[in-house]
């Protein structure tokens, strides 16, 4: 229980108070619109103590609303005022139990609605009903839910329209669609409220043809009904149907194209999502459809096209969310835009957005990848809470920056600082120590990974280590690792090991690493040609053709490379096939 401040204990109103206190209770009252923080709010009630008008019915009541349910609430104050009233009537327990709900609070918003219960004086009405029921249903108490609905019948409001939604969204939400429909059933005139909740119930559960019978039963729908069977169809894959729905009906919002683009996008079928975004109109385009396109091309890696998106976006003057900053910051990494990246550090800056953990972690990847590093590490040491992926990303960026002795006192801090380490951690002490060639510090990261922290080493560790020992000239150190491993079965292990000996000029090594390569893939192209090279190098000419002919038999044809880079703050990207036709 709040203890009230020393200036709510109850005072009597003088004489002289009274009789003018109704000419100075409507300013006061009137301020309290203006109030936005607690200290204001017993600024006021203080004035009125002063005044004698705190025991004034409507000063209580508009008092205890404006602490409890306006948008500035704060339910604890409210509490310590609802405390100070020693008779409490419904329409007091009804807004503190609203406050509590729309706080997110509902234990306490139900344990307010037993102790009404126990008031012979105070019973729940109509409008009790609905926030007790909205309570239940946040806190997935269905038991509770049962009770209360015990309650509505015992108090005679079964047929009370507004109380039936909200027993069918309670029972709904809760999973028991069958109670659900128990109360449909038994309406005698359900609304459009009514129809949607049960629809969306059904939906909600998976009985999307369930859904669609009400639906097509329902005698007058609205855009919600029909968004939300467009969005039960997606959510189960249904696409076409989704799709059919959305083309015949009428009047569209932004829920509407947002959830068929979703769908799109979820299916990994981004052109048909650009395709339906492009024909949205302009004006109901919101966050949620740029942030629909970003995460489907970033998804697939289409790094160009996450920053055009966001690029468009800023042209539509919508303003960018943190999803939406990381996701730029992230293909700004890939695609080395440092200029880009910059300008969103920027933006991030002079709109005083908190540079969290995930957007602090963003920025220290698209700097160490786009070649400051001086940056990256100034980022990462000015972040007040460093996670597991700051702390990942700093190490990682040191390490493809060749800074492989401060990657490992990096780690050491991170020891210190009581962070564990993952195996993305040590990936990326791995790669930094292959980045620095320092192998036995290679090899006791490798150790410590599974002796101390208990860590499975995956396949990109396994293809650390056997880089670092192949660039080190350790090739039967890494063949006996890739022998010893679960991953001997792995392309891209056997690949490295390949590539080191065509480096080194050790054919029988390569001859032994490429025996596995085309056993493993034999549709690969690239170990044909690495191998031929070898044969070329060692004056095997008739071998190395013997190669190259064995490819053109299969079809096998090599992937021309390709690269990108920023260019005025554009992103150009080139393929050795442009330069080839220009000589």
């Amino acid at each position: 229980m709040t203890c009230l401040p020393p200036f709510l204990s109850p005072t009597k109103p003088t004489k002289d108070l009274t009789q003018f206190g109704s000419l100075v209770l409507q300013p006061c009252l009137s301020l309290l619109e203006l109030c936005k923080y607690t200290n204001e709010f017993e600024q006021l009630q203080a004035k009125l103590i002063k005044l004698g008008l705190i025991h004034n019915s409507l000063a209580f009541t508009r008092l205890l609303c404006y602490s409890s349910i306006s948008e500035h609430s704060d339910m604890g104050y409210a509490q310590s005022i609802f405390n100070h009233d020693k008779y409490p009537n419904a329409f007091s327990y009804n807004v503190m139990i609203r406050g509590y709900t729309q706080k997110d609070e509902p234990e306490a918003a139900l344990s307010l609605f037993d102790r009404m219960l126990s008031h012979a004086n105070c019973l729940p009405n109509n409008l009790t009903f609905p926030f007790v029921l909205k309570a239940c249903a946040q806190a997935k108490a269905s038991s509770e839910g049962k009770q209360v609905h015990g309650q509505v019948i015992k108090r005679g409001l079964n047929d009370d329209l507004y109380v039936n939604n909200s027993l069918i969204s309670m029972y709904s939400s809760s999973g028991l669609i069958g109670y659900a429909r128990l109360v449909f059933d038994k309406m005698d005139a359900p609304d459009v409220v009514s129809w949607n909740s049960i629809i969306k119930g059904l939906i909600d559960s998976g009985l999307v043809e369930d859904g669609k019978s009400f639906f097509d039963r329902m005698p007058v729908t609205n855009i919600v009904t029909w968004n939300c069977l467009i969005d039960g169809y997606v959510k189960v894959g249904l696409l076409k149907e989704a799709r059919e729905l959305f083309d015949h009906m009428g009047r569209k919002d932004s829920v509407s194209w947002n959830s068929i683009i979703g769908g799109y996008v979820s299916a990994g079928l981004i052109e048909d999502a650009r395709e339906l975004f492009s024909e949205m109109p302009q004006e109901m385009k919101d966050i949620i459809s740029f942030n629909l396109m970003i995460g489907g091309y970033a998804r697939q890696s289409r790094h160009k096209e996450v920053l055009e998106s966001f690029n468009e976006m800023q042209v539509a003057e919508i303003e960018p969310n943190r999803f939406t900053l990381v996701s730029g910051l992230t293909a700004c990494s890939y695609l080395m835009a440092l200029d880009q990246g910059e300008w969103l550090h920027d933006y991030i800056e002079k709109n005083s957005i908190k540079t969290d953990a995930i957007i602090g972690t963003a920025l220290i990847s698209m700097y160490a990848k786009c070649g400051r590093i001086d940056k990256a590490l100034s980022m990462f040491e000015s972040m007040e809470d460093k996670d597991v992926g700051a702390w990942n990303s700093i190490i990682h960026g040191l390490g493809i920056h060749g800074n492989g002795e401060e990657a490992l006192e990096v780690f050491s801090d991170m020891v210190k600082s009581n962070v564990s380490p993952d195996d993305v951690t040590f990936l990326g002490l791995l790669s930094a120590c292959r980045h620095s060639g320092l192998v036995n510090e290679g090899k006791r990261c490798f150790q410590i990974m599974v002796e101390r922290y208990g860590l499975a080493p995956k396949i990109e560790h396994y293809g650390c280590m056997v880089d670092l020992l192949c660039r080190a000239d350790l090739l039967d150190e890494a063949r006996d690792l890739i022998e010893t491993s679960q991953m001997k079965q792995s392309v891209p292990l056997w690949g490295a090991l390949l590539g080191a000996s065509c480096r080194l000029g050790n054919l029988e090594m390569g001859e032994y690493a490429s025996k596995h390569l085309m056993e493993l893939d034999p549709l690969d192209c690239s170990c044909h040609i690495v191998l031929s090279n070898m044969y070329s190098s060692a004056g095997f000419h008739k071998k190395a053709i013997e190669i190259r002919n064995k490819m053109r038999d299969k079809g096998l044809e090599k992937v021309p490379g390709s690269s990108s880079m920023e260019i005025d703050g554009l992103i150009k990207e080139f393929r050795v096939s442009d330069y080839l036709e220009c000589i």
